[in-house]
């Protein structure tokens, strides 16, 4: 009987760690359970938050939108679309031929929710601005986000297809007396740079000041 006891001891006491180990083992398991449900729930708040449904939108006739095409200003169209009045509607007759808004449809159902030209190139340019995320122009336009993201993909292709053999969008070389005009002028607000004119867009400096600030100027 002192045997068997002693064995029955010697046999807890061999399979303690292992019984261990797979504690540790299946807290470890539980904790990752336990983030992979907080990530998930997250990521459904986080879609929550931004999305926004069809029944929160103005009908766009009547949406922020159609405001600023109806009665905006220059300055107005400046901040929305980066172009005045003016080279908007230039850009849009060129813009219409290549964009397809088709009135009648032969299968019938819900018509399309915007029916402008103008209203298809303000979104996209204002997307291109960057100065709104996309439930601001949800909002702005009165689109839900499923209809932004196949405008814009639309409206990305006509528009490229639109500015191409363009006149008025092509970049025009100055010529050698404007060249040295503009070269003057950087040269009284620069003076260390001479005989050099234009400017660099995208530049990606470092935020402390650099060791020569007239050369990034």
């Amino acid at each position: 009987m002192d045997t068997m006891s002693m064995m029955l001891a010697l046999c807890a006491a061999s399979q303690l760690p292992e019984r261990r180990r797979r504690a540790v083992q299946l807290r470890g398991l539980r904790m990752r359970v336990h983030d992979e449900i907080c990530r998930a729930e997250w990521q459904r708040m986080v879609r929550m938050r931004h999305y926004v449904t069809l029944h929160r939108l103005k009908d766009p006739r009547d949406a922020s939108w159609m405001d600023t095409w109806l009665r905006g200003t220059d300055e107005n169209f400046i901040t929305t679309t980066s172009l005045c009045r003016q080279s908007f509607c230039m850009l849009l007759q060129r813009f219409k031929a290549f964009y397809s808004l088709p009135i009648y449809r032969p299968k019938g159902g819900r018509p399309r929710r915007l029916q402008k030209h103008h209203q298809v190139l303000g979104l996209l340019l204002a997307f291109y601005v960057g100065s709104m995320q996309r439930t601001s122009l949800c909002k702005e336009f009165g689109v839900p986000p499923s209809t932004l993201a196949r405008v814009l993909n639309a409206a990305e292709t006509a528009l490229s297809r639109a500015l191409h053999d363009f006149g008025p969008a092509r970049i025009v070389w100055p010529s050698p007396e404007r060249q040295k005009a503009l070269a003057r002028l950087v040269a009284l607000r620069h003076l260390l740079i001479q005989f050099t004119w234009g400017f660099l867009d995208g530049k990606n400096l470092r935020v402390q000041q650099p060791p020569h600030p007239d050369d990034c100027s």
